[in-house]
């Protein structure tokens, strides 16, 4: 039997988690409905290419769009005859430009969504408000960002430097990036010069823009720009000297262009500013659970292996290559088998799922979650440092495999019998199954009871469909159920709850943006991208995804560490310190409970518990001193929330009291709470005038003092909702990704309405987003996206009736790139969602 599981973007089971209006199976035509939700902070660039929407001017100051902060802003330029064909492409839409008030040290950040970089650039720059350039970001990679200087209202400028792109433009606090190929404005260097890397390129060099100061071609060389003068971002820059700086970046990104390794003339050294790993001021998720603290005692332990039976993971993607030990894969039925490689072989390696938009590479992300590299100077921090992971490849196509498939990889991890005829040299200690499927299984249950005998931990996503039927295996006995929490410590509106669910973790929300980084609160992982066209060569990536698939990990990455300082650990063990609330934080009600389980994974608790079995109850761990932390770092507003949760936490051992908690916002802030826990944080928008406010939240403890950086925005407009453009909601057959029908929704007060009429019965999923280039396709990156019941694991929904309240929602994704580019090279590029297009008029049909 093919039981399709829940894992990334394919979650091919029944429908639960909606309302059905009609139980007449004989009928034919049934009616699909539902709501899309968009984040306040989300906004749309209103001249993009699609000749669907309305368009309202922003290519000069005059013209420019005003736009909330912090925001997430989907959008779209080209220059002329570049790009798809539509609203603009012969005249062109050079520049974008956007009119916001901003605070000291916040960060823009552009994502330049186009693969094709070389012919595809984008540059980014913020004016003063009377238009006068203060700083410029002209790297010729896929991120710029610029840093606020000062409070004050500016305008931010989106230009395109050569072709086309789509991109993602954000607002934010602590998100800064540092790479080699982004270049500022207010970078020192010295103008008219660049630092050039020998090459044969360089005797082609035009003489007369460029004097080379060296004829030595064994060493990087100093060249002169005689003469330069380039076509400027805007007409008008605060001094000549930034314009003459500017010319000369352009003629590093000519020479680049060129193939030449080029760089400016640096007076002095950056200093390093960001953590060793890149993104980790990213991971909210990690201080929530307090594993800094479990740190301290323990970084995990190389011996210790976690299992993932999944897509199975890219074994080159750097924060990954070092973590592995051998695995295999077991995906032999011609529906899912889409590697090179028929039938089971040993290569676990994820070859992608095929998904429209590019695939979901769900195993690298939960792989990442659990044991990424930390301090290489890379991505992310894995929740354990040290731990092994064993990758097994058990979904192929469109994220979904078979029970028999799925049962060969879990039997190959514990050393059990298998279709491999081999066992590996050392069977795993923790298996996480980030995936699932709505039947019972017999077979499947005595298999958890043979691992849980073999001393082996099994760790499963609840499912997400916000619902208390039992996922399996999930809600079987011997494997511990993982709900989801979002960054308020609230349980996730999609996650399954219940009288099976034992525990919660940091599984994140794609929508909102409560700590106002200028990105959404889920998960940022270790991911791949191969919707690339340079080179058609994967790219290694950092992307967030949100659901349980994203919580278990969190579970699975503390487990290990506690088997790093207790490689005795047995699974009865983990039940009784669950039991007894030694691993966990209590959420809702006291106790256990059927919304939060025994409560958040905590790590500094789970790892202290394991080592106090070893020593008859005895922690004899390092004592961590008392410190006091604040959950969010920061708190973000937006335009409509008037309340948010702020919790302080003692990170260590000892006692620490609340001396003081103070707010310099002059009257709009309130706080209510004592000592430690949950205090609530109220803004009062009647004092305020339309404009961006920041206060901060001074918390003075006996040890130390936290200081929480908030933003608001008061608008002067009624509708304050957030807008991620005109939506194609499409109705999209799971088998072929063929879509089968389509609609438009504008947005109405942050949601979007659709009905689907004259459904046959039949299983589908609906997917939803933007179509910004006006390629013909929804979901292209740096468009907005959004599936039922998520984009990271959308449902196939089983159509036997009429259903209302499909309820899901959309967003503008970002990716980070990683500096490294696989070697596998891919099938054509991967696009979004196909609209219906109509052939006779050459305009894509909508059907209502």
């Amino acid at each position: 039997m093919l039981i399709k599981y829940i894992i990334s973007f394919t979650l091919l089971i029944l429908i639960t988690g909606c309302s059905s209006d009609s139980s007449d199976d004989s009928n034919t035509n049934f009616s699909l409905s539902g709501n899309i939700s968009v984040g306040s902070n989300t906004a749309r660039d209103s001249d993009v290419n699609d000749i669907e929407t309305r368009e309202i001017s922003n290519n000069n100051i005059y013209e420019a769009q005003p736009i909330p902060n912090p925001v997430i802003l989907g959008g779209y330029v080209n220059q002329s005859y570049a790009g798809p064909d539509g609203r603009f492409y012969e005249a062109g839409d050079w520049d974008d430009f956007f009119a916001v008030d901003l605070r000291a040290g916040q960060i823009i950040t552009l994502f330049v969504t186009n693969q094709d970089l070389l012919g595809n650039d984008l540059d980014l720059a913020l004016l003063n408000r009377n238009g006068l350039i203060l700083n410029a970001s002209v790297g010729d990679g896929k991120t710029e960002n610029i840093i606020v200087p000062a409070d004050g209202h500016y305008f931010v400028q989106v230009q395109a430097h050569s072709g086309a792109s789509n991109y993602v433009l954000t607002i934010g606090q602590n998100t800064y990036i540092n790479s080699a190929s982004i270049m500022h404005l207010s970078d020192n260097f010295i103008p008219n010069e660049a630092i050039i890397q020998p090459s044969p390129k360089i005797q082609k060099l035009d003489d007369n823009r460029v004097t080379v100061q060296s004829s030595d071609s064994t060493r990087r060389m100093l060249v002169n720009f005689d003469s330069i003068k380039t076509q400027s971002i805007t007409d008008k820059f605060v001094s000549p000297e930034l314009e003459h700086k500017y010319n000369t970046l352009m003629e590093i990104k000519r020479l680049r262009k060129e193939g030449i390794a080029a760089a400016p003339n640096y007076e002095w050294s950056l200093l390093q500013t960001t953590p060793n790993d890149t993104l980790y001021r990213h991971q909210w998720n990690h201080s929530m659970i307090e594993l800094p603290q479990a740190w301290d005692f323990t970084t995990g332990d190389s011996s210790v292996i976690v299992a993932i039976p999944d897509t199975g993971i890219l074994l080159g993607h750097p924060d990954l290559e070092n973590k592995l030990v051998p695995g295999y894969d077991f995906v032999r039925s011609r529906y899912s088998e889409i590697d090179s490689d028929r039938g089971i072989d040993t290569n676990p390696n994820d070859p992608g799922d095929q998904l429209p938009g590019g695939s979901s590479f769900h195993g690298t992300h939960v792989a990442g979650i659990i044991a990424a590299q930390s301090n290489n100077n890379e991505g992310i921090a894995g929740v354990s440092w040290n731990t092994s992971i064993m990758p097994l490849r058990a979904l192929g196509k469109g994220g979904s495999g078979t029970e028999y498939d799925i049962e060969q990889a879990i039997r190959y991890a514990a050393g059990l019998p298998n279709d491999s005829g081999t066992v590996p040299a050392y069977p795993a200690d923790i298996i996480n199954l980030s995936l699932g499927g709505g039947a019972f299984s017999e077979g499947t249950q005595k298999l958890m009871e043979e691992v849980r005998n073999e001393g082996i931990i099994v760790v499963a996503a609840s499912g997400n469909e916000d619902t208390d039927i039992p996922m399996y295996p999930a809600s079987l006995d011997s494997v511990i159920s993982v709900g989801a929490v979002n960054i308020n410590k609230q349980r996730a509106s999609y996650s399954n709850y219940g009288s099976y669910l034992d525990i919660v973790a940091p599984g994140g929300d794609n929508t909102p943006d409560i700590n106002g980084d200028g990105n959404p609160d889920a998960i940022i992982s270790t991911m791949g991208n191969d919707t690339t066209a340079e080179n058609l060569q994967m790219e290694f990536s950092y992307n967030y995804a949100m659901g349980t698939s994203m919580a278990a990990p969190h579970v699975s990455g503390v487990i290990s560490l506690m088997k790093a300082v207790n490689p005795n650990l047995t699974p009865q063990n983990i039940d009784d310190l669950l039991a007894n609330g030694k691993m966990t934080d209590d959420l809702g009600v006291d106790g256990r409970d059927d919304k939060f389980g025994y409560g958040l994974i905590n790590a500094r608790k789970a790892v202290a518990a394991a080592s106090s079995l070893n020593t008859g109850g005895e922690i004899v761990l390092p004592v961590a001193p008392p410190f006091l932390v604040a959950n969010p770092k920061s708190l973000n507003f937006g335009t409509t929330s008037n309340s948010t949760t702020l919790s302080l936490t003692n990170w260590g051992d000892g006692d620490l009291e609340i001396i003081d908690i103070e707010e310099n916002s002059g009257g709009f802030l309130f706080i209510n709470g004592d000592g430690l826990g949950d205090y609530i944080i109220t803004v009062n928008r009647d004092v305020l005038t339309t404009g961006t406010y920041s206060a901060t939240i001074t918390i003075t403890s006996d040890v130390n003092i936290v200081r929480v950086p908030v933003i608001l925005q008061v608008s002067n407009s009624s509708d304050t909702s957030g807008d991620a453009g005109l939506h194609y909601i499409l109705l999209v057959d799971p088998g072929t990704l063929d879509s089968i029908q389509e609609v438009q929704a504008e947005v109405r007060n942050g949601s979007y309405f659709f009905r689907f009429d004259n459904v046959e019965a039949g299983e589908y999923i609906i997917a939803a987003g933007s179509d910004s280039n006006n390629d013909g396709f929804i979901c292209d990156e740096g468009e907005a996206c959004g599936a039922f019941s998520t984009i990271y694991q959308p449902t196939t929904i089983n159509v036997r009736n009429s259903r209302s309240n499909i309820n899901f929602s959309t967003n503008f994704n970002v990716i980070y790139q990683s500096q490294a580019i696989g070697n596998k090279t891919v099938k054509p590029p991967r696009r979004g969602f196909a609209r219906i297009l109509d052939k006779k008029y050459k305009k894509y049909k909508l059907t209502k």
